[in-house]
């Protein structure tokens, strides 16, 4: 069965954190870590696990652990194509590294990067320069 769309919500980035709250309690109750580097809120559930990481008060960062398509290759490309175009549009977004393990795509017009985890097919979507 080939999927169209996505379960997992779409949270954007550069919004104030409480926004992103507010996104991620619609789909459970978000739990807090922190470390010296980073404030992370995240949800897991049966489908798949979301979290927000808060930079100064915005939503800087959005990590995905999504299963959809994990099983087969063709899967997973289109997952990666699904998470790139729901913060914009495909043609905006350059593959320019991979070091074996992390595939990096970044959008220069909106300011954004995406690493995709080969190896544990994980996304996260970052705000540059912060």
């Amino acid at each position: 069965m080939w999927f169209k769309k996505l379960k997992s919500p779409h949270v954007p980035l550069d919004i104030p954190i409480e926004d992103g709250l507010a996104i991620l309690k619609k789909v459970g109750s978000p739990v807090f870590f922190e470390s010296e580097e980073e404030r992370q809120y995240k949800v897991s559930n049966a489908a798949y696990n979301v979290a927000i990481y808060e930079t100064d008060g915005i939503v800087s960062s959005a990590w995905y652990d999504d299963p959809i398509g994990r099983s087969w290759n063709l899967g997973r490309q289109k997952k990666v194509n699904l998470y790139l175009s729901r913060y914009d549009n495909i043609s905006n977004w350059e593959a320019r590294l991979n070091n074996g393990y992390i595939q990096f795509y970044f959008n220069d017009t909106l300011g954004l990067s995406m690493s995709y985890g080969l190896h544990k097919d994980v996304i996260r979507f970052n705000k540059q320069g912060i």
